[in-house]
């Protein structure tokens, strides 16, 4: 009897070896500078392992290796989790006791994924065709939901306080690990609707078997070029340890509304005279320092009188900057790139975006109007 090779298992195997390299290379490349991407790293290996049962069963081995069935590389109980791990450990909330425990039901299932695995073949055809097993596949999908979604509040928590403590936020809102979870989850639930609504169907499990290619290259591509968020983090210790008084409980009593709004006035006309903002990496922590207060303190008096959060807030300035001098002729000969380098934006998507959401038009069209 001869193996049935066929073009799912070609993009299923072309899937494990990318998956597993990308791994082992995110792992061996970053294990000193950011071992958070270690995390990364196991996700892609158990990502690609995962996929040896699907190769597997396409080519019809169990037919004549009875033995390697139920391969105990059932990870989507660790899927998840392990990137819930790596979220966590490169966002704002780094600093904060990452929770393991979301890995202790993977284990206990691989644990039992191996017990099962050394058992006869009749054995384990008779355990995969009981009631145990189709709750035991239930309770893995949700438990895997569960932490996906999880995250994804992780995330979103992440990116208030992004938007709450740094001016420049490009590269720190890790909306592609977002865009991950949310295809992750959708392409899950899809993927078994599509199984069981066509079942056998070639060109249905291709189809996802091809966005799994490409999501694997996206991952790498980002988790190389994802850094941890520490600069802020960093920045507030060294805060904290040059003034220990300011601390969260002693520093945060109950101010009356003349007390925030003295503090915003102060804010506002050290902005406006100083211009901090000229600085991409002006974080809150820069006018907390400035002002001798708690960050809490700035964040929530710019939330309560403004209605704005930091980044919003700081951007504003900036932009009112940038309408001065693409107004004024000193600077006609300055790109409008440079005109957003000069306001404290590093690049010009940024710049566009922010100019955009503040005057409605874009920083080409605001200078070409002001120079007509």
């Amino acid at each position: 009897m001869s193996l049935d090779y066929n073009l799912y298992a070609l993009f299923e195997t072309v899937g494990f070896l990318q998956a597993t390299t990308l791994g082992f290379l995110l792992i061996l490349l970053n294990r000193n500078r950011y071992r958070s991407t270690l995390f990364l790293g196991i996700f892609l290996l158990l990502f690609g392992l995962e996929t040896i049962t699907n190769i597997l069963n396409s080519l019809k081995v169990y037919d004549q290796y009875p033995n390697v069935y139920l391969l105990p590389f059932d990870f989507f109980w660790l899927h998840f989790p392990i990137f819930y791990i790596y979220v966590h450990q490169i966002s704002i909330f780094s600093e904060e006791k990452t929770k393991y425990w979301v890995l202790y039901p993977g284990i206990a299932a691989f644990i039992l994924q191996v017990s099962i695995f050394l058992l006869p073949y009749s054995t384990k055809v008779a355990i995969t065709e009981s009631l145990g097993y189709d709750i035991y596949f239930s309770t893995k999908i949700i438990y895997g939901l569960i932490i996906g979604i999880y995250t994804l509040r992780l995330l979103s928590n992440h990116k208030i306080e992004v938007h709450n403590h740094f001016s420049m936020v490009e590269s720190k809102e890790l909306t592609w690990a977002r865009l991950f979870l949310i295809y992750n989850i959708c392409g899950f639930v899809l993927g078994k609707v599509f199984a069981y609504a066509f079942t056998d169907s070639t060109f249905n499990k291709v189809f996802f078997a091809t966005f799994d290619l490409i999501l694997i290259y996206w991952v790498s591509y980002h988790g190389v070029e994802q850094r941890n968020i520490l600069s802020l983090l960093a920045k507030k210790k060294d805060f904290e340890n040059d003034l220990p008084k300011l601390s969260l409980k002693t520093d945060l009593p109950t101010l009356s509304k003349d007390k925030l709004e003295r503090l915003m006035k102060n804010i506002d006309d050290y902005m406006q005279n100083v211009e901090p903002f000229i600085d991409a990496e002006l974080t809150i922590v820069d006018l907390a320092t400035q002002f001798e207060v708690h960050p809490k303190r700035i964040s929530t008096v710019i939330n309560m009188i403004c209605h704005q959060n930091f980044n919003t807030y700081v951007n504003q300035f900036r932009i009112r900057k940038a309408e001065r001098l693409l107004e004024d002729s000193d600077y006609e000969l300055l790109s409008v790139e440079g005109i957003g380098n000069k306001v404290g934006f590093n690049s010009k998507s940024a710049f566009y975006a922010a100019f955009k959401k503040f005057t409605g038009t874009t920083p080409s069209k605001y200078k070409e109007d002001a120079i007509s």
